[in-house]
């Protein structure tokens, strides 16, 4: 059986190290809080006080997993 990079889940991957599966499933975590950063940034009918709100919001959550990230990793 092959599998394509598609295919592959770090958490069904018990031959890898618990810390890099978790750092596998952050770095998912951190790739869609900056993809939602993008669509907010580039709709043009925004920015309103809630975006603003949800914005602000995942820029901490952002934050927090690139250090929490960063210490697992040393």
């Amino acid at each position: 059986m092959r599998y394509s990079l598609t295919d592959y889940d770090a958490v069904d991957a018990p031959h890898m190290p618990i810390s890099e599966r978790v750092l596998d499933k952050l770095s998912d975590i951190l790739l869609a809080s900056d993809e939602i950063l993008d669509m907010i940034a580039t709709n043009p009918l925004l920015p309103t006080d809630t975006t603003r709100s949800v914005e602000e919001q995942i820029r901490g959550v952002y934050d927090q997993i690139n250090e929490l990230m960063k210490w697992i990793a040393d």
